[in-house]
């Protein structure tokens, strides 16, 4: 049985070709794993619905279709926010019974999308609004969830990747992301940034992340406590399907661009338990070797990303919202090092997004090709410190990170900045603060 879900602003009839394309004899098809096909279709252009509205009622519809929920009774295609919803239904409403197998994700929005906080905006509004449920409308709480850094993307990775009963990544589902490299043609090119296949990028598609907290905490000038995970992989596989965008690689109306495209699709539903390692391992040398080829062409499109999310939580639990990431050379004191941290703020760090529901979280979209060729000399060290307010010596209470003694730094070699900073995934870096007070903000007085 299959299921497949579509994304936002977007309905179940737009699936039909491809339910139909899938139901064909293999080689085209793969109608000898497939009883039965079902599309489900969900409002998500109305402001009101939120994720766990939309989660809620996929449990309500499961059921009243009669849809199994015994363990690998389903295999399931998801596209762009269908990747969210799933993934937000397997952890609340099926974490035992787990009853999706082979879970196939076509450019999914696993960690967002650049273009989620400008679908509330004029053009927004205009183009998506009148498809909605009511005019003018562009679903502003899903857009809220589907937003660079959002506080929901974390939490549900943290949940389902990272947890000790994480429903993804054990090996019990086998899940495959497909996403595009290509950017939209026409006036929708609009949309195109760079690493994005038009709307979301590759590096938020992939679910093969890791998380990470440096504890700045301690003493003051004391190296940072580090703790670093990666999420399992055992039930994971990517890659990146080179000249497809975000809506040709669902092969919709006229199919995929690439022909390597629709065998991928029939391999992520077709692979056995056993020959998931493999299967695994062929996509990541895809991946590589269609890297290799983009990395040739002009202008930033094709570069290697990371997309690494930041949030700043003090020692008491407290989210910091006012501070600045710095990313710096060795002690840029010199002109040569003033050079190199200079080109880390204009070409290594693309851009940066402040999440508008919580603005402790920021996504920095990190350029790896360009920082991997700014360490030059063997002796070349990056550093990565925080400056946060309110400072503590103008108030009476706040942080020590204004003077170079205050706080410590992260300081990476070019192989650490290498494992650090890697092409094509997610980061999820927490940085921790002690949070100080003045004498006078408590004290005891004899009588």
């Amino acid at each position: 049985m299959l299921v497949i879900l579509h994304g936002w602003s977007d309905s179940y009839s737009s699936f039909r070709d491809l339910a139909k394309r899938l139901a064909n004899p293999p080689p085209d098809g793969i109608a000898a794993e497939v009883a039965d096909i079902h599309l489900g279709d969900y409002i998500s252009l109305d402001d009101q619905v939120t994720f766990a509205d939309l989660v809620a009622a996929l449990d309500r519809a499961w059921d009243d279709r009669g849809l199994p929920r015994a363990p690998k009774s389903v295999d399931a295609i998801v596209h762009s926010t269908g990747g969210l919803v799933i993934r937000d239904w397997l952890r609340r409403f099926a974490p035992d019974c787990r009853p999706i197998h082979h879970l196939l994700m076509l450019a999914p929005a696993n960690f967002g999308s650049p273009l989620a906080h400008t679908g509330r905006s004029v053009i927004g509004r205009a183009v998506k609004g009148w498809k909605g449920t009511r005019l003018f409308e562009t679903g502003a709480q899903i857009l809220k969830g589907l937003e660079l850094a959002s506080s929901y993307s974390w939490e549900l990775a943290e949940q389902d990747l990272f947890s000790a009963d994480a429903p993804l990544g054990d090996g019990s589902l086998l899940c495959t992301v497909l996403v595009g490299n290509s950017g939209y043609s026409g006036i929708a090119a609009v949309a195109n940034k760079p690493g994005t296949d038009g709307t979301v990028r590759v590096s938020t598609a992939n679910l093969q992340a890791a998380r990470m907290l440096i504890d700045f905490s301690h003493q003051p000038d004391a190296a940072p406590r580090i703790d670093y995970q990666e999420a399992p992989a055992q039930g994971l596989a990517f890659a990146i399907v080179d000249g497809e965008d975000h809506g040709s690689i669902t092969a919709k109306g006229r199919g995929t661009r690439e022909s390597i495209t629709w065998s991928l699709i029939c391999g992520a539903l077709m692979v056995p338990d056993t020959g998931f390692a493999d299967w695994r391992e062929r996509l990541a040398q895809h991946t590589l070797e269609v890297s290799r080829a983009a990395s040739q062409r002009g202008g930033d499109h094709y570069n290697a990303y990371q997309n690494t999310v930041i949030r700043v939580l003090d020692d008491q639990g407290a989210s910091a919202t006012d501070y600045i990431i710095e990313f710096y050379f060795n002690d840029d004191k010199t002109r040569r090092d003033r050079r190199l941290t200079r080109l880390v703020q204009e070409e290594v760090i693309s851009s940066v997004h402040v999440y508008s529901q919580a603005k402790h979280y920021r996504s920095l979209l990190i350029n790896c090709d360009r920082l991997q060729a700014l360490y030059e000399r063997p002796g070349d060290r990056l550093y990565v410190s925080i400056t946060a307010c309110p400072e503590l010596v103008d108030n009476k209470v706040g942080y020590r990170t204004y003077r170079d003694s205050d706080i410590g730094a992260l300081m990476l070699d070019a192989d650490q900045a290498r494992d650090l900073f890697r092409p094509h995934r997610t980061l999820l870096m927490t940085l921790c603060l002690k949070r100080y007070q003045q004498a006078d903000v408590f004290r005891f007085k004899a009588v």
